[in-house]
């Protein structure tokens, strides 16, 4: 009888621990979002930066892949922004040689992969040599 009692209460604590424990009640961490930063061919831009305008730190993409991956942002203030599903979320990506551009992105549950391709700043200009105006200060008197 006494076995009887101490199994049926074991069999209860264990369902009770899988039930718990199972994807239901499982705790959501934060949500991992990556910027991945491409040229107009698809190569990865490695010296590109990521910011938040609410920032005042830049992140510079991997140097392998041109992405950068976070869950969280830290402003100035000390608070922290976690990004949670249908947030609008605000990024500005530059790089060297390269037109800077904004981005706005809505959040998801998972997968939230924002690809941005940067487009080269033209810099074929053909500029003339010009030379340095002559700026005549009050004292000087020009030479005949």
């Amino acid at each position: 009888m006494i076995f009887r009692k101490l199994f049926l209460v074991w069999s209860l604590f264990l369902a009770t621990t899988v039930l718990l424990s199972g994807p239901a009640h499982a705790k959501k961490g934060p949500i991992p979002l990556t910027v991945q930063v491409l040229d107009g061919g698809g190569e990865p831009i490695i010296t590109a930066v990521v910011r938040h305008p609410g920032e005042r730190e830049r992140h510079r993409v991997n140097h392998a892949t041109g992405a950068w991956t976070t869950n969280a942002l830290y402003l100035p203030g000390g608070d922290v922004l976690k990004f949670d599903p249908g947030m609008e979320i605000e990024f500005e990506v530059t790089a060297p040689g390269y037109i800077s551009e904004t981005i706005r992105y809505i959040v998801r549950k998972r997968k939230n992969v924002i690809e941005v391709t940067l487009q080269p700043m033209d810099l074929s200009e053909d500029r003339e040599s010009q030379e340095d105006p002559i700026i005549a200060f009050g004292r000087d008197k020009p030479i005949d």
